[in-house]
Order: structure tokens, then C-alpha cells, then sequence
């Protein structure tokens, strides 16, 4: 019996995203980070596991498969929370005692025991946060006793399991990409931040609304984060950011933006950052790199930006640089 792994070097800080084959029960749970795991196997066959990982700064996302049935038991890192779902055709297996379904989160983490006993195919997507930061959104959320309420195992709406796996899924295939887009200095945060945001808006999910600003509030809140943004629109700008920068949860920015705007509010920072970089280039003043100017708004994988840039404007960047001269 054996188990391989390989690094995938996405170039970002030297972070690796890690790709785990195991054909031992024991050996897969090794290979977790950030867990002290046992695993054995319940049912007889040939065993197999594949582990997806990828950490961006104290966040961790991973998924696990397996096709045999588990007794999984073990421990987290204290300060950290992990939050997991299973995927969609589960509808056997139990977690602390808790039934588990494809719209079953999972909590586990912070010290405590975890047993859980897999279904004989098991695919498990999750995420390892800090407390700290996880607490810090679910305050400007306004349900800051909402992590101390959670049980082990909690059923959600279909629509939020979707969009939370999704979610989850994106990232993964994103960090597996061996692309220059990871050499952006500003990808690791906004990959945490897109991830602390899934967990939330999980979490959250059909729990009553907040009480929305007025209409003249929500312009005022769209115009702060305009003058923001471009004062500084190279700067790793996600909701989490706007959120924490705006003093509002997540609700209200996003009902701000789309009221006043019709974008949600990244679509809106980029379209700005996009609009800035269109009238740099078109400019009389001495011409500028394409690269040099879309740096200077944020985009710093220039092949990438050339393309989203053509189907923004129907131009390239170059072809507005040219007329400008």
C-alpha cells in the first residue's frame, strides 16, 4: 500500500496547493492539515482517498473523497472552526451523532472531539477559519451569538448549500491553476475574504433582514465606497473589506449597490477600476505602458486583463492607447 502527493506551485509566496492520493485509511487522515485524525475502515474493499487542499493566509479549504465507508475521529487546532458540507446524493452517515445530508453543515473545531462515520462514497467540501475573524463578520452581521448557537450538524436551505458548495468549488479549481494571475499580491486576501463571506452568508441564510438604510443613506454608502475606491483602486478591495471599511453588513451593502448602481458591489469596482484604466490610456498626457496603467488600477496579470478589457469595451487596451496618441 502507498500514498503520493504532489505540490501544485501556484507561484503565490510560495503557498502550495496540495493534491493527496491515499489507498490507506490511515494515511489519508495524516494528510489533512491542520487536524489530528484516525481513520478506519468500515467496509471491506480496495480503499481509496483524494484530498484537494489550499491554505490563503490562516484560511484552509479542502476537499475529501473517499469510497468506503469511515469511522473518522480526531481533534482541531484551538482558535480555528471548521465548517463542512457533504455532497448532494449523501443521505447516509452521521456526524456527533447527527444525521447527515447533502444540506447538512458540519461544525467541528476549537479543541473539540469530533466522530464522525461516512457514508461508503463520501465527498466533503470544507473550510478552516479563525475564530477571531469569523466572530469579528458575524458582529457587523449583527448576529454576534450566532457561532456560540451552532449546533454539530445544521440543516440549511437548498438554495444556501448550493451557493456555499459552489462557493467552495470555485476556489479550489482557482488555486489549482498554474497561472500568473497568483502572482497578484492581493489574491491570497481576497480569496480569505471570499471564503469568510461563504461561511457567513451560509450561515446567515434566511435570517431576518436587517433594518435597511434609507434611500438617501444608501447613495451616501455607494458614494463613500466610490471615493475609496478610487483613492486607492490597486488596493485588494472584496466585500469582507467594504463591509469592515463602511461600517455596514453584508446585506446593506449589497442592497445599497444593487438599488443605486444595478451591480453588485465587486462588479461595480471593477467597472470603475476598468472605466479608470480606459481614460489613463485614451489621455493626451505621455503615453504609458498598458501594463504600467492597469497595474496602477488593480489588474496586474496583463493577459488576463487584455481579454475582460476586450469584452468590457469591444476593444483591446492597446487599440484605446493608440487612438489617445
Amino acid at each position: 500500500m502507498h500514498s503520493n502527493t504532489e505540490s501544485l506551485d501556484t507561484g503565490a509566496s510560495g503557498r502550495p496547493v496540495r493534491h493527496l492520493v491515499a489507498t490507506e485509511a490511515a494515511m489519508a487522515a495524516a494528510g489533512l492539515d491542520g487536524w489530528q485524525q484516525r481513520y478506519q475502515q468500515l467496509t471491506p474493499g480496495h480503499f481509496l482517498a483524494q484530498v484537494q487542499q489550499a491554505t490563503y493566509g490562516d484560511v484552509h479549504v479542502f476537499r475529501e473523497r473517499t469510497n468506503q465507508a469511515l469511522l473518522e475521529e480526531g481533534e482541531a487546532r484551538r482558535g480555528y472552526l471548521s465548517i463542512a458540507l457533504p455532497h448532494r446524493e449523501c443521505a447516509d452517515g452521521w456526524f456527533s451523532g447527527y444525521r447527515m445530508s447533502g444540506d447538512t453543515v458540519l461544525r467541528a473545531g476549537n479543541g473539540q472531539p469530533l466522530a464522525m462515520r461516512t457514508p461508503p462514497s463520501l465527498d466533503l467540501l470544507g473550510v478552516t477559519l479563525p475564530l477571531p475573524a469569523l466572530q469579528r463578520v458575524m458582529e457587523r452581521e449583527g448576529v454576534p451569538e450566532l457561532i456560540a448557537r451552532l449546533q454539530p450538524a445544521t440543516e440549511v436551505r437548498r438554495a444556501a448549500s448550493e451557493d456555499f458548495r459552489a462557493a467552495m468549488l470555485a476556489v479550489l479549481a482557482a488555486s489549482a491553476m498554474q497561472s500568473e494571475v497568483f502572482n497578484q499580491r492581493f489574491v491570497e486576501s481576497a480569496m480569505r475574504d471570499a471564503l469568510l463571506m461563504a461561511v457567513v452568508s451560509t450561515l446567515t441564510h434566511g435570517i431576518g433582514d436587517v433594518l435597511l438604510p434609507t434611500p438617501p443613506a444608501r447613495r451616501r454608502l455607494v458614494a463613500q465606497a466610490y471615493e475609496m475606491v478610487r483613492a486607492a483602486p490597486e488596493a485588494p478591495w472584496s466585500v469582507l473589506v467594504l463591509c469592515e471599511r463602511l461600517g455596514v453588513s453584508r446585506r446593506t451593502l449589497q442592497y445599497s449597490f444593487n438599488e443605486v448602481t444595478g451591480l453588485a458591489p465587486l462588479e461595480f469596482v471593477r467597472a470603475l477600476r476598468m472605466n479608470g484604466v480606459r481614460q489613463a490610456l485614451g489621455g493626451r498626457q505621455a503615453p504609458e505602458p498598458v501594463g504600467v496603467v492597469a497595474a496602477r488600477w488593480g489588474f496586474n496579470h496583463l493577459p488576463r486583463f487584455a481579454a475582460q478589457y476586450r469584452a468590457f469595451f469591444g476593444e483591446l487596451p492597446s487599440e484605446t492607447a493608440g487612438r489617445g496618441r
